[in-house]
């Protein structure tokens, strides 16, 4: 199929737009039923709501960019749909110039939380090839467009026929929307366009933040190691400190290789991210009869990415950063998340389970875990609490925790979960 759609060509302006100004390949924008690719040009409708339907997927490959992931599962029906961009060989081509390299350097710059973007201009037309493929129930469907020297894919997979039609419509009624040097928006045929949406920048971290991330290892300089003295642990560069709960000491056994992933090329990316993101500031376990344990982590948001809950009401932020910690792979399976305004600050909270330590038997093992993280600076601070049971996590003692000039705060697994009676 081809849309008949053209942008036409500009010419060169006085004041062309700054590469600072343009945008990664995972920018968009999301409402209930639409998504829009701000890089590429393109708006189509969702096949079902967005809520509750978006899927988080691994990192991608060097080179390749996930876009958007959706899905459903309701008993045997089930459908997936997945819009991937790829293939654009000058991307990663070692013969790049000096401008390029630096404007590629632009681009992650500006695609940062908190950064203000603009859109390049996305030149048409619009060729889709078409494939179709099916095994019994199952079908599948992919859409292969070429766009700005990209092949955008649109994957989409199902057993259930209301999906699968749904999904090929939307696509199939694709809108193009171009713009101009200076960032206004209009339709191939000069009309005003509007995008809508919040801004996502897909469902997993964006290439090129990755690839920034461990090239510079920015936790290096971010991410202070700090020290445990007098009962405390302390950050002295970020006036942050911490004294452990009563009865804990630091664990001061030297940490298990980190070898996760050894042999596997996107687990291996992985963990070269979260090297160069994060840290693992303290370790602690009860001196005596315990099995619960503690990890103090400290990420760099902007490192990763991340998205962070901004307000005590959104929980559609505090939702996204705990998929996101699934994905890291350094957190266990969560299985509940709640927003607490606790001592004056935010946390975002979650419950959920961990592979426990090698067990005595064959039976694979695990532990119940409370994770609450809460944003200081450009850093988050998450506590990771373990232990058996979740009944033996809410025996663990609260302890203070000082953030700069502000009264200290006493937190604690009990404190901050919804068996408290802080406000929700």
């Amino acid at each position: 199929m081809q849309l008949h759609a053209q942008c036409p060509v500009l010419t060169q302006s006085n004041n062309p737009r700054s590469s600072a100004e343009a945008l990664l390949p995972e920018s968009g924008l999301l409402t209930d039923d639409t998504y829009t690719n701000l890089y590429f040009g393109f708006s189509f409708h969702l096949p079902m709501s967005i809520h509750g339907h978006r899927l988080m997927l691994p990192l991608s490959s060097p080179g390749e960019h996930a876009l958007l992931a959706m899905g459903f599962q309701d008993d045997r029906r089930y459908g997936t749909l997945e819009v991937t961009a790829g293939g654009n060989s000058a991307e990663y081509d070692q013969r790049i110039t000096p401008d390029q390299a630096q404007q590629r350097e632009d681009q992650i710059a500006r695609s940062k939380p908190g950064a203000r973007n603009r859109l390049d201009y996305a030149p048409a037309p619009l060729k889709v090839k078409r494939t179709d493929k099916h095994s019994g129930e199952r079908r599948a469907t992919q859409y292969l467009a070429r766009i700005k020297d990209y092949d955008v894919r649109f994957t989409i997979q199902t057993n259930d026929k209301a999906f699968l039609d749904k999904a090929r419509q939307g696509i199939e009624d694709v809108k193009i929307f171009c713009t101009d040097d200076t960032g206004r928006f209009f339709t191939p045929d000069g009309k005003p366009y509007i995008p809508h949406g919040v801004a996502t920048s897909g469902p997993t971290i964006p290439t090129a933040i990755v690839d920034e991330a461990i090239g510079n290892h920015p936790a290096e300089q971010t991410i202070p190691p700090g020290r445990f003295a007098d009962g405390k642990f302390r950050m002295p560069q970020s006036d942050f400190s911490y004294a452990l709960p009563a009865g804990w000491v630091p664990d001061t056994r030297p940490p298990a290789p980190d070898d996760e992933g050894a042999g596997d090329t996107l687990a291996e990316r992985l963990l070269d991210l979260w090297h160069s993101c994060a840290r693992n500031v303290l370790d602690a376990n009860p001196a005596t009869n315990g099995a619960a344990r503690l990890q103090l982590r400290v990420l760099d948001q902007a490192c990763f990415g991340l998205p962070a809950p901004a307000s005590i009401t959104d929980s559609v932020g505090s939702e996204s950063l705990g998929r996101y910690l699934q994905m890291l792979g350094r957190f266990g399976e969560i299985t509940s998340n709640r927003l607490v305004e606790f001592g004056g600050r935010l946390f975002s909270v979650y419950e959920g389970t961990v592979p426990a330590p090698p067990p005595t038997s064959n039976l694979e093992q695990r532990d119940a875990e409370v994770i609450a993280i809460t944003r200081y600076g450009k850093l988050l601070f998450a506590w990771c609490w373990t232990a058996p049971t979740m009944s033996e996590l809410m025996q663990v003692p609260g302890a203070q925790v000082q953030f700069g000039s502000s009264p200290p705060i006493t937190i604690g697994p009990a404190m901050l979960t919804w068996r408290t009676t802080s406000r929700p």
